[in-house]
């Protein structure tokens, strides 16, 4: 069966900080894994840009409903949240197994989370959530051809004025099209519509140098948090209309409060127990009630395992022997079953 009998220091650079190796010895590195959550906030990133003759709209196209300066800001969408297992840094362990000790037959997934006592590895699913989507009208930084006469006038308001004439030729003959009142009208109806649907397009376009364009970008930004003990109504992000989601401690944005609630696991000490001279941990996990909300709407609320606020539980190695297998959940840290091989 195959199975992880040595776990290489330059693999798990994470536990550099909790663990001190001696150099040549052959030692056992396992972790026990805990919950982070990952918050993923779908949101518009707008974009508004002002069109290069925005100061002659209401002169030639009797509007003022324009873009006058360009500016960015951001709309919430939708949040999700979802749970994220990580490698505990605080329950990461090293054995230096004995020749006969069926520590040395424990198997860790690519993370270095513990999966059990002579099982297959299990890995667990990394879940990486990035959109992006670009919807409305994109800028333009092109002219629409105008003829000489505005062309070499070297005046921002005559070529205004020629793109404004261009606009009203165009609805013009748009509408001469759809009354018929044309020479040559077209014989179908999709030719009608690719003459129409260009005429529209061409309008958009000068239209646009008065009235400014519009961009908007879907993306998602993300916040972690890690948690380590109940909470109540704790600030975790904010989100702002000019930047989207920023760091809890920046005030210039709206909160978004995290309550989490759980029953610790009830243990009772057991004095008369002695310590075993190699012991392997599982974890019995605490399920926690998670919710968020930013005082007004609640956006997730549901129960989530937390194998870091639970308790270790030391897996039974007196009652198996080389050719038993215990499964253990790289996920929760939980003992799922203990079985006994055929010798």
């Amino acid at each position: 069966m195959k199975r992880l009998l040595i776990a290489l220091i330059i693999t798990l650079p994470f536990l550099l900080s909790a663990q001190t190796i001696t150099e040549g010895q052959s030692t056992m590195i396992y972790s026990l894994p805990k919950t982070e959550l990952v918050v993923n906030a779908v949101v518009e990133k707008i974009t508004e840009t002002p069109g290069e003759f925005y100061q002659y709209s209401e002169r030639y196209l009797a509007t003022s409903d324009v873009i006058t300066s360009k500016q960015t800001f951001y709309r919430l969408k939708y949040i999700t949240l979802t749970p994220r297992v990580l490698p505990d840094k605080e329950r990461t362990f090293t054995i230096i197994p004995g020749k006969k000790s069926l520590a040395s037959l424990i198997t860790v997934n690519d993370q270095g989370i513990l999966c059990g006592i002579n099982v297959p590895s299990v890995n667990t699913e990394h879940q990486n959530q990035t959109t992006r989507k670009v919807v409305g009208n994109s800028p333009s930084n092109k002219l629409l051809p105008l003829n000489e006469e505005y062309m070499l006038a070297g005046s921002v308001a005559k070529m205004a004025e020629g793109a404004a004439k261009l606009i009203y030729r165009i609805r013009e003959n748009r509408m001469d099209l759809l009354a018929g009142d044309v020479e040559h009208t077209p014989t179908d109806g999709a030719s009608m519509k690719t003459m129409i649907e260009q005429m529209n397009k061409q309008e958009k376009e000068l239209t646009q140098l008065f009235t400014g364009t519009t961009t908007v970008e879907e993306l998602t930004q993300e916040a972690l948090y890690s948690p380590l003990q109940a909470v109540k109504d704790k600030v975790v992000f904010r989100f702002s209309s000019f930047d989207g989601l920023i760091p809890a401690d920046d005030l210039s944005g709206e909160p978004f409060y995290l309550t989490l609630t759980y029953e610790p696991v009830k243990t009772a000490p057991n004095e008369k127990k002695k310590k075993a001279r190699e012991e392997v941990f599982s974890i019995v996990p605490v399920t926690a009630t998670v919710s968020l909300d930013n005082g007004q709407k609640v956006f997730y609320q549901n129960d989530i395992t937390l194998p870091q606020l639970g308790e270790l539980m030391p897996l039974p190695l007196e009652a198996m022997d080389r050719y038993s297998r215990a499964y253990v959940s790289p996920e929760t840290g939980r003992l799922l079953s203990v079985e006994q091989g055929q010798k």
